[in-house]
């Protein structure tokens, strides 16, 4: 992220308006966040195949996304971030581009990661969460994923 990630600290406003108290803001084990990724990965339309995610250092207190040239980009999870809402954020990045900061580009991937994994309603709170904080998704140049009816999306959580 530069510091010109506008709309950096809106997202994380909206990220809790739209998930904090549900499941989805759970810490939960490090391998139920590893499979949550590879439904990620396997899906049809996800043009990015296998993402490496990893543990962070131990005194990490975020979890980030990083690509280093052409190399495959790697998700670093944090132990107090280690919830299934959080991959979805750090797998938007990567959809997105890990460039894109928290721009248009990167909301839109979150909500269609949203909708696909965790289903149709849950993508709903987040659209309104970013509306609320003036934040709009902007255009994909990805496939669009299906999006899950209801609650649990693929894996229910």
């Amino acid at each position: 992220m530069s510091r010109g990630d506008v709309g950096r600290q809106a997202v994380y406003a909206a990220e809790i308006a739209a998930f904090e108290g549900t499941s989805y803001e759970t810490i939960v084990d490090f391998d139920e966040l590893l499979d949550l990724g590879r439904v990620v990965e396997s899906a049809a339309w996800w043009p990015h195949g296998e993402v490496s995610v990893v543990r962070a250092r131990r005194d990490a207190s975020s979890s980030s996304t990083r690509r280093r040239g052409a190399a495959a980009p790697v998700v670093r999870l944090a132990g107090p971030q280690m919830t299934p809402a959080t991959v979805l954020h750090e797998f938007a990045h990567v959809l997105a581009g890990v460039d894109a900061g928290h721009d248009g580009r990167f909301r839109r991937a979150h909500v269609d990661l949203v909708g696909y994994v965790f289903g149709d309603d849950e993508a709903g709170w987040l659209l309104d969460a970013y509306a609320a904080v003036g934040l709009v998704p902007g255009s994909r140049d990805w496939p669009a994923p299906p999006v899950r009816g209801g609650a649990g999306g693929p894996i229910a959580l």
